[in-house]
């Protein structure tokens, strides 16, 4: 059996925090969105979005007509934000779980197990997931950018409809991994019983 360095050893340890670190950091994010919430009710939303340096400005649409930010449709776009959010977040609790278990089996030096491939399915449920959470966030973002002409939110939750894309590809780059990997651990289980 071969032996894991000290540093490669510590090096995993130290991504097993920061996930861990991560999944607790995610939970904290559920917060995010009642700001939204919060502000709708208050019905400040719009002047809120105007104010932050989370969006940039079109190039040559330097003021937005009052009329503009009072027809603002708040509640879609909180409820966009919203629901993108909370399914975004249990995406990524799933992705830095499963992580953490493929990175402990790997330290344990179980390179080839059924968890394993468990974690590495959910990985990519998680990431198809993600996609279904960027088309929710691409829309809120995009009334940002039709109603006040602001490039995209620059902030925490910045999805665009090239984010989904994007996504669509890392998604089928982790399905064909999975498929691969699941191959593979097919055909070792079969050897394995031939000897």
């Amino acid at each position: 059996m071969l032996t894991m360095s000290k540093w490669l050893n510590w090096g995993i340890n130290c991504l097993i925090v920061f996930f861990r670190f991560g999944i607790v950091a995610a939970y904290a994010m559920l917060i995010y969105p009642l700001s939204d919430l919060l502000l709708t009710f208050q019905r400040e939303l719009p002047q809120n979005i105007m104010h932050s340096d989370d969006f940039l400005r079109l190039p040559g649409q330097n003021t937005v007509t009052a009329g503009a930010i009072q027809s603002f449709p708040s509640w879609p776009y909180a409820i966009l934000i919203l629901i993108g959010t909370l399914i975004f977040i249990w995406a990524m609790i799933k992705n830095l779980k499963s992580l953490t278990i493929i990175l402990k089996n790997i330290q344990q030096a179980d390179y080839f197990s059924i968890t394993n491939e468990k974690a590495l399915k959910q990985l990519v449920i998680a990431n198809v997931v993600i996609i279904v959470s960027d088309l929710f966030l691409a829309g809120g973002n995009q009334l940002t950018r039709s109603w006040f002409y602001l490039i995209g939110n620059t902030g925490i939750l910045a999805s665009t409809w090239s984010t989904v894309a994007s996504d669509a590809w890392h998604a089928i780059t982790l399905g064909i991994i999975y498929l691969i990997y699941h191959y593979t651990l097919t055909l070792k289980t079969e050897n394995d019983l031939t000897i």
